[in-house]
């Protein structure tokens, strides 16, 4: 659930940098394997030097802040805190205190026991790499291409134990390990992460997220596309497409009515028998929407008279989210059934029979008037 939480908040988050700077530490130079990670981070307000302005890349993180640089990354420093905890190590005038209790209710960081936090220990590879693969899309990646992966990229694969394998093979195949030279075919899961490799993990995931950020912009910005049943005769100004009166959809009943058993006023559900589209295959009416019914009049079947009959309309919500009155069908009559035989198909004309829509069964009704829909959000609009 956790997991599902942190990457629904990437997808959505706006990532506002606070500060826009670019430092020169005096340690670092730009032949630095991890200078641009570094300088990119620096920019976006993530990380900083020291007062003497030195990045001291080569000194190992903490906890405490491991925890900052995470929220910072996913730009969640100001997410309600639903779970207070309480450490014996640790309190509120701590400089990381927020940024701890985010990072241990998104799950990015365990206490080490109920009672100790432990904020001055070091993270390992092994933690980071975990986090990363567990917000990301993992599991797109197969096992088998995750091992391939991991055998092929470092020369120390029989020394990672099974258990952590598969997740550092995705962590490759999505290309967020942190590589620092002279050792950079070796994954030394278990050594711990200095402030270089801590960039280059977390610029990679920002990268990453950025670009999922993008993806689903563009989606919510196009028109949904699919296959289904091709109707005539639209028009389209932009993103709003109107179907005119008189268009035939087909409609499956959820359920049974019965011109014999229902009564007027009595409330049903059906939806479209497959998507309805354009030619180009945009998405007008999903088979997914539920619309709603109501029966306006029912006729019983009357020997020697008339068949069964059903006048009912649909409704489907708008863009305010309420319901609309947009399909309707009028006397809806049961066939009569057909027969080589005399006697039956006498009998059969002489006993009315009574309109009945089965659970799943396709039935065709007609636009009673023009409707627009919005193909980029799926929204009836009148």
């Amino acid at each position: 659930m956790k997991k599902n939480l942190i990457r629904t908040l990437l997808l959505f988050l706006l990532l506002v940098p606070t500060y826009v700077y670019a430092l020169e530490f005096k340690d670092i130079n730009h032949g630095f394997w991890a200078y641009k990670e570094i300088d990119f981070l620096t920019d976006e307000g993530i990380i900083s030097g020291y007062p003497d302005n030195e990045y001291l890349p080569q000194k190992l993180v903490t906890r405490a802040e491991y925890a900052a640089m995470v929220i910072k990354t996913i730009g969640q420093e100001n997410i309600p805190i639903e779970t207070m905890y309480t450490f014996e190590d640790i309190d509120n005038s701590h400089w990381a205190w927020g940024y701890i209790l985010r990072a241990v209710n998104l799950d990015i960081l365990k206490p080490a026991s109920d009672s100790y936090f432990y904020p001055n220990d070091y993270v390992t590879r092994s933690e980071v790499i975990t986090f990363l693969v567990n917000i990301l899309k993992s599991e797109d990646i197969s096992k088998k291409e995750a091992i391939i992966a991991l055998q092929n990229s470092f020369d120390d694969f029989d020394e990672i134990p099974d258990w952590f394998k598969v997740t550092a093979g995705k962590a490759e195949v999505l290309n967020v390990i942190a590589k620092e030279p002279p050792r950079e075919r070796y994954l030394d899961y278990d050594k711990y992460v200095n402030r270089a490799q801590m960039a280059v993990f977390l610029a990679r995931l920002k990268q990453i997220t950025d670009g999922y950020i993008q993806e689903r912009i563009k989606a919510e910005k196009s028109p949904k596309i699919g296959e289904g049943i091709i109707v005539e005769n639209v028009h389209r100004i932009d993103d709003v497409v109107t179907l005119p009166a008189n268009t035939i959809l087909p409609i499956m009943v959820i359920g049974q009515l019965s011109s014999g058993d229902a009564e007027p006023g009595q409330m049903f559900q059906a939806r479209f028998a497959n998507n309805i589209v354009d030619y180009e295959h945009h998405i007008l009416l999903s088979k997914d929407i539920i619309l709603v019914g109501k029966v306006l009049d029912t006729r019983n079947a009357i020997n020697f008279v008339r068949n069964g009959e059903m006048v009912f309309e649909l409704s489907a919500t708008n863009n305010n989210k309420n319901f609309t009155r947009i399909l309707g069908v009028a006397e809806y009559e049961a066939s009569v059934v057909e027969s080589n035989k005399v006697k039956k198909v006498a009998k059969n004309i002489i006993k009315g029979r009574d309109f009945i829509a089965k659970d799943g069964q396709i039935l065709y009704i007609k636009l009673f008037k023009p409707m627009r829909v919005n193909i980029v959000t799926g929204e009836v609009l009148d």
